[in-house]
């Protein structure tokens, strides 16, 4: 038996039509995101296929064209036909991203009518999941829209290149805007979010909090941190406390961090948390939330992924661009390069560490990368004693010699010189005395 995807932002099943004004709600949304399909026939709690009789499909075929087109505004013509599935006839609705956003319903009106999908379901937009729609209509992207209430002294345009700096140069790069009525020139969100040390006051969510939990699932925290100001502080000082964290000091040379002797790959952080930075939804509230645990990293941020999110695809070069303002700017301060290899590049250097592939997954209203610790099936481990120790701190909250003896296959002596080593970096302190000799994480 086939075996259907879960429905999604870009997938619904119905078992049959009952109420059209609710696929044209669902349409409303596959038009305001990235599209989607319809799929009329499919029980959406089983995804088993029951599919339709000719006469309600030859019914429906000719109902729901004339209702779409009366119920969303602007007027929006979807894709409809049949598909066979297991010997069954199902009927699909496939609804292209509109051009003319937000599309709404036409008997609620422009503000309380527009829908987006949210997951696996359909919501009424509202707050800045709205204006970012209205945005999109003006042709304005989300990250080009002023704000009047930062001025352009607040910029720390020091971080751009020389030859950047100039306000021809603001305003080609879209840094700044100014007003077409008054005259006034303002920073745009993506200006004040690389350029302002106080973005989050400004923009919500422009932040990132940085969590190193104890084992590998729960709430445990063994510290945690909150990183402010811009996001390519943000993003430095995020990379240089996870890789103390997993074992290493940080190698710069010019402006690029070398990869190391870590249990990640230097590559695959730095790109992973660029991502995360540059490509999130700010229209959605909250901070970009970083967690190692003691088997993985777990990068999490608001809002859906750029494009229609196709694990299949990840990797192969396919770009989507939603920050423009932002990203522009990161390519021409040196922090990403071509588009479409940041993906890749994780998958790359991950597999060159041996280590388990990458896992992506996008939630209702976040998008959630994974970078695994542990080898790959068939594949020996790599981690130097100093790591595995370090690693048996993150499951325990104390830790004796003979633990270590066991884990990394050494003498006492041995393991106590480790021990040593680690107390003499600061990462550990000593407690009690002969057998009662237990080493703590400092902090």
């Amino acid at each position: 038996m086939m075996q259907l995807p879960r429905e999604s932002r870009t997938i619904e099943y119905k078992r049959e039509v009952s109420d059209f004004k609710k696929i044209a709600k669902t349409a409303i949304g596959f038009a305001n995101g990235s599209g989607g399909e319809i799929v009329i026939g499919v029980d959406d709690k089983t995804r088993a296929v029951r599919g339709l009789d000719s006469i309600t499909i030859d019914d429906l075929h000719e109902k729901l064209p004339v209702s779409l087109l009366d119920q969303i505004r602007p007027e929006l013509l979807p894709l409809i036909y049949s598909r066979t599935i297991e010997d069954k006839e199902v009927l699909i609705i496939q609804v292209f991203t509109g051009s003319q956003k937000p599309y709404f319903l036409a008997s609620e009106g422009a503000e309380k009518g527009v829908y987006v999908r949210v997951g696996a379901h359909t919501r009424r937009a509202e707050g800045e999941a709205l204006e970012e729609l209205k945005l999109i209509r003006s042709r304005i992207e989300y990250d080009e829209a002023p704000i009047p209430g930062c001025s352009v002294e607040q910029l720390d345009l020091a971080l751009l290149p020389a030859s950047l700096r100039s306000k021809k140069a603001l305003f080609s790069l879209d840094v700044l805007f100014q007003h077409p009525h008054s005259g006034e020139v303002y920073p745009t969100r993506g200006g004040v979010v690389m350029l302002c040390d106080q973005a989050a006051r400004y923009v919500s969510g422009a932040e990132t909090i940085v969590s190193r939990m104890r084992g590998g699932s729960g709430r445990d925290t063994i510290e945690s941190h909150e990183f402010l100001g811009t996001l390519v502080s943000q993003a430095e000082q995020a990379l240089e406390l996870l890789l103390s964290w997993l074992g290493r000091e940080p190698k710069l040379k010019k402006n690029r961090y070398l990869n190391s002797d870590t249990r990640l790959p230097v590559t695959a952080l730095r790109e992973a948390i660029h991502n995360a930075l540059f490509h999130r939804q700010y229209s959605i509230p909250g901070p970009t939330k970083i967690a190692l645990y003691a088997d993985r990293l777990e990068i999490f941020s608001p809002g859906h992924f750029a494009g229609p999110f196709l694990p299949a695809s990840l990797g192969d070069g396919t770009s989507y661009i939603r920050n423009r303002v932002i990203c522009l700017l990161a390519r021409r301060m040196g922090l990403i390069e071509k588009r479409g290899t940041g993906i890749q590049a994780i998958f790359t250097s991950c597999q060159e560490m041996n280590l388990k592939p990458p896992q992506f997954e996008e939630g209702p209203n976040w998008f959630k990368v994974t970078l695994f610790t542990s080898n790959a099936p068939g594949r020996t481990s790599a981690n130097s004693p100093p790591d595995i120790i370090r690693g048996l701190f993150e499951t325990n909250v104390s830790v004796t010699s003979a633990q270590v003896m066991k884990a990394v296959g050494v003498s006492k002596a041995t393991a106590v010189k480790y021990l040593e080593q680690l107390i003499q970096e600061g990462f550990i302190k000593r407690t009690g005395q002969g057998p009662k000799t237990r080493y703590l994480v400092v902090g």
